[in-house]
């Protein structure tokens, strides 16, 4: 635990940081940071952005949030959640200092259960959703945090957090859970995970692992909003990969495939056929030849 009197914007109480164990990361989400503190009156603070998914528990006092150029007036008994890599920014009131407890946490199915309580990127706020049951809950986490003689503390941080998530969710109306979902966050993210790992050995299944949601939802809204299937991207890009590597290097057909994702060249040649209308040696055929077209010749 650390305490840390006059920081530029506010007083922490308690900060926690967390190692994931093997155990923890199993789970859907697994709790990161842990934290308290209390904002002196007047104060600005941000634009920032966070590594992780922080939800943010009002105990007293009164603030303004700014996210995605949106304003909210969050007071006591109210629910805030910051987003991985999205810029927040707030305002504290004049005469009530706004005390509030933070919990950061991360996993495959973090989105998930933020969309069970009602929250998405597009929905980051809960007025009066802190309930006594789950103030209960968050004071036991601090407790646990702090009895250091605890064993197996692992499994009681996941416990208690799920908990929390489960009282939380209790008190979420199904109007709520079942508005429209907003996909730019997670749709984006999954998107950016293509386009980062294509030429690994990465399936549709994987990919919609990684940003919570299941496979056919994910392919549904990709389509949607593309205009592309997921499948059909993926393959474009190692297909346009492909492309580069015939032409600008010497590498045969066999490690260009291995090094786009395909397992073995006869895959990789059906795949290019199909999306670029030619086999690859002919590609790479026909570029040399236009290379050797337009290269100019010396006159003597």
């Amino acid at each position: 635990m650390k305490r840390v009197k006059n920081e530029d914007h506010f007083d922490i109480v308690e900060d926690h940081y967390f190692t994931a164990t093997e155990l923890e990361k199993s789970s859907a989400i697994w709790p990161v940071r842990l934290g308290m503190d209390i904002s002196k009156t007047s104060c600005h603070v941000g634009p920032k952005a966070v590594p992780y998914f922080y939800l943010i528990f009002v105990l007293d006092g009164q603030a303004e949030f700014i996210y995605k150029q949106k304003k909210y007036h969050v007071q006591k008994s109210d629910l805030f959640c910051f987003f991985p890599h999205l810029a927040h920014e707030y305002y504290t009131d004049q005469e009530n200092p706004l005390q509030k407890v933070w919990i950061a946490f991360e996993g495959p199915k973090s989105l998930a259960l933020l969309e069970r309580i009602g929250i998405k990127p597009c929905t980051p706020f809960l007025a009066n959703a802190v309930s006594e049951e789950v103030t209960g809950l968050i004071s036991n986490l601090f407790s646990i945090v702090n009895d250091n003689s605890r064993r197996d503390s692992d499994l009681s941080r996941l416990i208690t957090l799920h908990q929390i998530f489960e009282e939380l969710s209790r008190n979420t109306s199904d109007t709520l859970r079942n508005s429209v979902v907003s996909s730019d966050y997670w749709l984006q993210q999954g998107k950016d995970y293509i386009d980062m790992h294509y030429c690994d050995r990465i399936t549709i299944e994987q990919i919609a692992e990684h940003v919570g949601v299941d496979r056919a939802h994910f392919s549904r809204k990709f389509h949607s909003t593309f205009l592309i299937s997921p499948a059909k991207y993926l393959q474009n890009l190692k297909i346009d990969e492909a492309k580069r590597l015939l032409e600008q290097t010497t590498y045969n057909l066999s490690i260009i495939a291995q090094s786009i994702g395909y397992t073995d060249m006869s895959t990789f040649s059906k795949a290019f056929k199909k999306t670029a209308g030619i086999p690859p040696r002919e590609h790479r055929f026909r570029h040399q030849a236009r290379q050797e077209f337009h290269t100019p010749t010396l006159s003597m």
